[in-house]
């Protein structure tokens, strides 16, 4: 099982994409994630959680000098398969004879040099060792091919020795007297040009049925191992005269030299790529043999299926099929335990945890134009939490893998990962039954939460406090789970969100506001709203994503008032406070949810270089997507990132106004972005025509210590502390 360690909760939706980074043990846990106590991942999961998809300039950009290594060293180690050929009993009609039988790589004992230790006896026993072949691997291409198979085109060097034939009958020979059959044969590319031979091997990525429908790779066959003849060419096809047979010392029957072509040739590229097939298939299966987890291995989809854990020496041994021995997948992917209240620092109740697992599996295309793999994943809470009302929700209808070529940029791309708005939507709904978003906030963890600060819009608060300024708790009660809605992702001319990426709507979200009042929390009021947040994701430089966030003074819609008989403000000027309470939370979930880095690859050959996310896959009829897609492309390890932040000397100018704003000033044309004390970058938005901008956020409502960064798209900053 592959778990990629994360540090954040903003990963629970990224997880799968940041997986191709690799693997690793988290321990004790990261940030609050952690290995699953019961070692796999139990709970539902949806096949159309995601995808990855390489196009065919993918393809063609690993298949450049840059990429192939990479694929060379998990295919061969340095370049050479050592191929085991085994003695087989094969069957084929030969100058007359209809049924003959032989033995092909009859080779007998170690050292063996005669029959009587086994060597052209006929027979394929536990004595006859395999034959090892040497096949050198110069070149090598990648193809997506249709319904699911990727080829890989080998250009090898192959050099197999003399190999032993004998026949099983004894009476075989019909040429030159009789007795049995002994032949050496001698494969070697080397012997009529060109040197080497092509073989394509389709590598089959199979959705395991048996196991939770995770991926599986194996060869399926292999092109161009029969010999040549018609049309066919080499290195396309087998030359024959890279085959000879010869009759070896003592042997009577000079049958071999008759039949130096033909169908005892094919016999032997015959049982050569099978056993090719069988030893790269193994050797694919193997890569992703699933690793017991605290001495557990995953459980079978199928009934009576079950899996054991095969000790290994230094390691945490494999599971394998109970029945078969067949190594059991693995998962590509990510999964484990998140403890939020860890991530977020207490500011959810203790115990807020959900259960998550990502990975390749569940659907598979593929077809000249790219390869699409699936990831199959789900999130479940550890436990329901007593904060939230528990609710019942309908399993999401599966979803066909996204056409991430219809909606691609126009650049193009090499890579793509997906999530679907359904697996999105259902991690918030077990986010929010696990209790993580029962929010509590006090003036411990937000200093400004006095009543002083509020004194200015609630002067009726001064004769309950004898004008002293007394901490305040603000409570967030998630009624329902939030939902999120994948827009285009797109801008207007003003720089507005006219598509927004993802739309966060929460209905009937309460807020309970406290006081200390005679040492003992006193309710002030209560604030039911709804929540419609745009959000994005902005990509800097090659390979970070930031969270990005629209104004929440346009947010809030829906809002109600009660519980507020101690104050003697109306209803509108409390409801009027609703962006300001929410922002107290923010600049802790911008904590737990930071900017993410897409981690290194090492050994790879090639970086990924983010391009853009917008939404894939139009639901007819509306505006909105069911999936969030990100594009990307891939570019050498040794050239430096193609988009670096740009360094300026210049700042940006700030300055505070009476009205709680910020003026941004010397912007020219270009764009800023700006947060209030290290909570959530805001999108993007224009200079106006005096190169000029106004920042304005609900935290600078209220009094006391605020700090305002921005920056710039020529890369400039520009940081103001207000008091």
């Amino acid at each position: 099982m592959v778990r990629f360690v994360t540090r954040s909760p903003w990963l629970v939706l990224f997880a799968v994409f940041l997986a191709c980074g690799g693997g690793g043990g988290c321990g004790g846990g990261c940030g609050g994630f952690q290995q699953l106590p019961q070692g796999t991942y139990r709970g539902a999961k949806l096949d159309s959680a995601g995808s990855i998809r390489v196009s065919s300039a993918g393809f063609a950009y690993i298949n450049s000098d840059a990429g192939i290594s990479t694929i060379l060293s998990v295919l061969a180690p340095g370049g050479t398969l050592r191929v085991p050929v085994p003695c087989s009993i094969q069957t084929t009609s030969l100058l007359g004879i209809p049924v003959l039988q032989l033995a092909i790589a009859d080779e007998g004992s170690l050292l063996c040099n005669a029959e009587s230790c086994g060597q052209m006896d006929g027979r394929c026993t536990a004595a006859d060792l395999p034959r090892e072949v040497t096949i050198n691997i110069n070149t090598l291409r990648l193809a997506p091919k249709s319904p699911d198979l990727v080829e890989a085109v080998i250009g090898a060097t192959v050099q197999t020795g003399e190999l032993h034939i004998g026949s099983v009958s004894g009476s075989a020979c019909l040429l030159g007297g009789g007795g049995r059959i002994k032949c050496t044969v001698d494969f070697d590319t080397g012997r009529a040009p060109p040197a080497f031979t092509e073989l394509g091997l389709n590598i089959k990525l199979t959705i395991d049925t048996k196991w939770d429908r995770l991926l599986s790779l194996e060869v399926s066959d292999i092109d161009g191992t029969s010999t040549c003849s018609g049309s066919t060419q080499p290195p396309a096809c087998i030359d024959g005269a890279d085959i000879t047979l010869a009759r070896p010392p003592g042997a009577t029957c000079s049958l071999c030299t008759a039949a130096n072509f033909g169908p005892v040739k094919n016999l032997l590229i015959g049982q050569l790529a099978s056993s090719l097939q069988k030893q790269l298939t193994d050797a694919l299966k193997e890569i992703n043999c699933a690793p017991c987890s605290l001495g557990a291995c995953p459980m079978s989809t199928q009934a009576g299926v079950t899996a054991m854990c095969v000790p290994e020496d230094g390691g945490p041994g494999k599971c394998v099929d109970s029945a078969t021995g067949a190594c059991v997948p693995g998962l590509i992917g990510v999964e484990g335990r998140l403890d939020v209240s860890t991530a977020l620092q207490g500011l959810v109740p203790a115990g807020s945890e959900i259960e998550l697992a990502f990975g390749a599996g569940g659907l598979v295309a593929s077809s000249p134009m790219g390869t699409s793999i699936g990831l199959r994943g789900g999130v479940r809470e550890v436990a329901p939490s007593t904060c939230v009302a528990p609710k019942n929700r309908p399993a999401p209808v599966m979803l066909p893998l996204p056409d991430l070529d219809r909606d691609a940029p126009a650049m193009g791309y090499d890579l793509a990962f997906s999530l679907s708005q359904q697996v999105m939507a259902d991690t918030l709904y077990r986010v929010q039954q696990s209790g993580a978003l029962c929010i509590e906030l006090g003036n411990e963890t937000v200093s400004q939460l006095e009543s002083g600060v509020l004194a200015a819009v609630l002067p009726s608060l001064n004769k309950f406090t004898d004008g002293k300024s007394v901490p305040l708790r603000v409570v967030i009660r998630p009624v329902n789970a939030p939902t999120i809605v994948v827009g285009e992702g797109t801008l207007d001319m003003a720089g507005k969100p006219l598509d927004p990426l993802l739309l966060l709507d929460w209905p009937q979200v309460e807020i309970d506001v406290y006081a200390l009042i005679e040492d003992r929390n006193a309710r002030l009021f209560t604030i039911q709203a709804d929540l419609k947040l745009p959000m994005g994701l902005d990509v800097r430089g090659c390979d970070e994503l930031r969270p990005v966030v629209g104004s929440l003074m346009n947010a809030v819609t829906n809002v109600s008032v009660k519980n507020n008989e101690m104050l003697a403000e109306s209803p509108d000027a409390l409801a009027m406070l609703v962006p300001v309470l929410l922002s107290q939370a923010e600049p802790a979930l911008a904590m737990g949810f930071p900017s993410v880095t897409l981690p290194d690859l090492p050994g790879f050959a090639f970086k990924i270089q983010l391009l853009r996310a917008r939404g894939v896959g139009q639901i007819t009829g509306t505006s909105t997507y069911n999936h969030l897609g990100i594009y990307a492309r891939l570019y050498p390890r040794t050239e430096m990132c193609p988009v670096p932040f740009k360094a300026e000397e210049a700042a940006l100018w700030l300055s505070s106004r009476e009205d709680a704003t910020v003026r941004i000033m010397g912007l020219g044309t270009q764009e800023i972005s700006f947060r209030v004390d290290e909570g959530f970058w805001s999108m993007w938005q224009p200079a106006d025509a005096f190169g000029q901008a106004i920042v304005q956020h609900p935290r600078l409502r209220l009094g006391g210590r605020h700090v305002v960064e921005v920056r710039g798209a020529d890369g400039r900053e520009g940081r103001l502390e207000l008091r």
